[in-house]
């Protein structure tokens, strides 16, 4: 089983969770959970893993199951034997978000952050998830209520992963998709990444007028523009040079973005892949091309 180095501080923890420290001490004496590292000086130190664990099992608390009881939930999936790879862990999500059953799919992404890095869980796991989800809508194997469920559910575990990344001083980034576009999970994950590498990401969510992009990146010094296009019509409504000014980069993302390069360099913005894992290194060398990070 993989282990995570411990670096969160329980303040940091209490912070970022609402858990009081005397209430992680209580657990850690009363049932053997968490069990964080210890600092040289002896302090506690939490890792990643640690601090979604104590997320699901706030959860469970918040719907009712007693604390004994959430953290024995928890603590009995780790016995499961042998760490089982991610494509089997995406599919139980997705089966038990077609079932609706969402203290099993709240297991199942537990399971695999403690088996998995990040990166693998959102690439392998969530990311083919979704695909195949909306894929069977499509095919009308799906129900839109399924959809709109599963969609819902992922969203907010993407969205508190993006929470537990925190701050950072890096260069500052804003992450939305383009006006009209209402599927944000792949812009969420490019701001999880992006803030992930340590880039300052504020994320705005979809759909947000040109305007207000452009007068919210000039307010918070912004040097990148990140934007999302998954339908093509998103890019073919927009004038000559639509994108240019929003800030000193812009860079536009997503599957209408693959298909259509042409429409991205007539918007005045650029296309630098769909990978957000290779995104962030991309974006440092153009920023560091431009003078804009030194």
């Amino acid at each position: 089983m993989r282990k995570e180095l411990g670096v969160y501080t329980i303040a940091e923890v209490e912070e970022r969770l609402g858990l009081s420290t005397a209430l992680l001490r209580q657990w850690e004496r009363r049932y053997g959970f968490p069990r964080p590292e210890r600092s040289p000086g002896r302090h506690r130190l939490y890792s990643e893993a640690d601090l979604l664990a104590l997320q699901s099992i706030k959860g469970w608390i918040a719907e009712g199951v007693a604390p004994a009881q959430a953290v024995r939930r928890y603590l009995e999936g780790l016995t499961q034997e042998g760490p089982r790879p991610p494509e089997t862990l995406s599919l139980e999500l997705e089966e038990a978000l077609l079932r609706a059953d969402t203290d099993s799919a709240e297991r199942i992404l537990s399971e695999a952050h403690r088996l998995h890095p990040m990166e693998t869980v959102v690439m392998e796991v969530i990311s083919p998830c979704l695909r195949r989800l909306g894929d069977g809508w499509h095919l009308g194997r799906v129900s839109t209520a399924q959809e709109h469920l599963a969609s819902t559910f992922l969203r907010g575990s993407l969205q508190s992963l993006l929470h537990l990344m925190g701050g950072s001083i890096g260069p500052t980034l804003v992450v939305s998709t383009l006006p009209g576009e209402q599927h944000e999970i792949g812009s969420l994950i490019t701001a999880l990444f992006l803030r992930r590498a340590g880039y300052s990401v504020h994320y705005l969510g979809p759909n947000t007028p040109l305007a207000d992009l452009r007068h919210f990146a000039q307010r918070t010094g912004a040097r990148v523009v990140v934007l999302s296009a998954i339908q093509p019509v998103s890019l073919e409504s927009l004038p000559h040079q639509a994108l240019q000014g929003l800030a000193p980069l812009v860079v536009v993302g997503g599957r209408a973005a693959l298909s259509n390069p042409q429409d991205i360099e007539r918007l005045g913005a650029r296309f630098m892949g769909n990978d957000p894992r290779e995104l962030a290194e991309a974006l440092s060398l153009a920023l560091k091309e431009q003078g804009l990070w030194q």
